[in-house]
């Protein structure tokens, strides 16, 4: 028997033989639920009979102080991001005999690669696109926080039963401000080869960002669809390399079936140069909706609702064996139920033209930056008139309320004026009344027509 599979079915009985056992004399193990190759995962109970999940690290992992301090750094991260669809740690500790263990809310669902793997290893592109499309949500936010998770994948996907996805095992996530030369070793790789970006397959950490979570993201897409990764070298060394040194084909070639815009969209998620993929999770969110806008037509006020489908019929969790190391079904937390528009729902109040692509996104960007711009102009024109207007109002009044001391003191004023007898003109007569003359008698200027009063 080789000495890697001796060492993963050691793995599995350690990790069965601590079901029954309680730890910390609070949670008592019921279900071994996966076995991997960092941690063994279980469903537990707590002594008040709250259900729950508890990751622990394998024993020989567990002696490594780096591993260790990496396994409990999970919580931490998870933890930061405070968005729905990260998975969030309740509790972390270390084992009467030195396994560090990590306490999270159990779910009920399946992980995207089980559900792949149900259906035969093919999902449709909508279903695909809809699951994305919440991962996306959840790497903004993480994204925004200096986070980036470095291993998505479809096993790191998990969808409750409730239909929301949640992001696993941010365990080998970097932080920008923790990360030093011992969370990051320059040089090495670290992730899944099959859905490693190029600048992480090539080791070279100081260019991993949002962007090489965006990859995987594409990768993700790309496995789901055509059932298929994006690189399949004979062995895990292989797809490293061939990762680090060869751009992806384009998913056209796989399924030229697809959508254009769902190839284009792809394709530009996967491209090897960095600078051509989507800035940030938002604007490739943002073109995933007007992709799948495309795709149902492009009327975007007609689309059909999308649900993920038979998510009451998923499978119940249960013991399950191992398979290459990686177990097909995981258990972590979750928060309360939520509602959550369908895609087609999100994709039909999408402003701008479906027609434009994936490209359509930064057009549409700009065209919401424009608008911003012309409204606050028009707003600071407004206000500028206004100032203007009430400024000569108050030059109108003020001579009046000066000269007379106040608003009564000009009243009383205009009183005297009118008692007061006529002044006395120059003339020694008596000026007459005047009488009423026509307009058409007026003498008139010979030149310039201007008539006199």
């Amino acid at each position: 028997m080789p000495v890697e599979l001796e060492a993963v079915n050691e793995r599995v009985r350690s990790a069965r033989a601590r079901i029954g056992t309680i730890l910390k004399k609070k949670w008592h193990l019921d279900q071994l639920l996966g076995v991997g190759g960092m941690a063994a995962v279980y469903a537990a109970t707590h002594r008040n009979k709250k259900r729950v999940a508890i990751k622990m690290l394998h024993a020989e992992l567990s002696q490594d102080e780096a591993i260790r301090k990496r396994f409990l750094r999970e919580g931490y991260i998870a933890n930061s991001v405070a968005q729905r669809g990260a998975v969030a740690v309740d509790y972390d500790d270390v084992t009467e005999d030195g396994l560090a263990f990590l306490v999270m809310e159990l779910l009920d669902g399946e992980t995207i690669e089980h559900r792949w793997l149900r259906k035969e290893r093919a999902l449709s592109p909508r279903e695909a696109l809809s699951l994305v499309d919440q991962l996306l949500d959840t790497l903004a936010a993480a994204h925004g926080l200096g986070i980036v998770h470095r291993d998505l994948k479809p096993e790191n996907m998990f969808l409750t039963r409730d239909g929301t996805v949640k992001v696993l095992d941010f365990g080998i996530a970097r932080v920008r401000e923790l990360s030093t030369p011992q969370t990051t070793l320059a040089g090495s790789a670290i992730g899944t080869p099959a859905f490693m970006a190029p600048e992480q397959a090539r080791g070279r950490w100081q260019d991993v960002d949002g962007r090489t979570d965006l990859w995987a993201v594409g990768a993700t897409l790309y496995t789901l669809i055509t059932g298929k990764f994006v690189h399949a070298g004979e062995n895990a060394q292989e797809t490293l390399a061939l990762a680090a040194t060869r751009p992806a084909r384009s998913i056209g070639e796989r399924r030229p079936d697809l959508h254009p815009a769902l190839i284009a969209f792809i394709d530009q998620a996967l491209a090897y140069d960095m600078a051509a993929r989507f800035p940030d999770a938002a604007t490739m969110q943002h073109a995933l909706r007007l992709t799948y806008a495309q795709m149902e037509g492009g009327e975007t006020n007609q689309l059909a609702q999308f649900a993920i489908p038979d998510l009451q019929s998923m499978p119940a969790a249960r013991a399950i064996t191992v398979r290459n190391v990686r177990p097909p079904v995981r258990v972590t937390m979750s928060g309360q139920p939520t509602v959550r528009p369908s895609l087609a729902a999100v994709a039909a109040q999408t402003e701008g033209d479906p027609t434009t692509g994936p490209k359509g996104a930064l057009r549409a960007l700009a065209d919401d930056r424009r608008r911003l711009w012309l409204l606050v102009t028009a707003i600071a024109a407004f206000g500028l008139v206004a100032i203007v207007w009430l400024r000569s109002r108050a030059e109108d009044t003020l001579p009046v309320i000066r000269a007379g001391g106040g608003i009564a003191a000009s009243a009383a004023s205009a009183r005297e004026r009118q008692a007061a007898p006529p002044a006395k003109t120059s003339t020694p007569a008596q000026a007459p009344e005047p009488k009423a003359i026509r307009v058409d008698d007026l003498p008139r200027e010979p030149e310039s027509g201007i008539r006199r009063h």
